[in-house]
């Protein structure tokens, strides 16, 4: 039973061992590239907030919401986050200094 049990782990190892991890090239862009097709440098020329993994609900005043993240770039707030060309800030505008998110015009 011993041997039987170290032959299959000894397999195994050597299928791990032998695997190589293949990146596509559209794979490499997937942190570059946030909500509404704004890349990273957009977001940050425009003096606006690029966040890993902001809330899909932002600016929508959902009283429910999914808990994923989504790669966005934050607009308003106190900070006076702002949107590249092209882009508008969505806010629910109930909320005094509101963080919203960019998206298309």
């Amino acid at each position: 039973m011993i041997k039987i049990i170290l032959l299959l782990f000894t397999v195994i190892l050597v299928f791990l061992v032998s695997c190589e991890t293949i990146v596509l090239e559209e794979d490499k862009e997937i942190g570059e590239v946030g909500f509404a097709g704004i890349t990273k440098q957009q977001c940050e020329q425009a003096n606006g907030y690029w966040n890993e993994c902001g809330s899909p609900c932002a600016g929508t005043d959902a009283d429910f919401c999914i808990q994923v993240c989504q790669v966005q770039c934050e607009c308003n707030g106190i900070a006076g986050f702002g949107c590249p060309e092209g882009f508008k800030c969505r806010l629910s505008g109930k909320i005094a200094d509101e963080m919203g998110v960019c998206i298309a015009e």
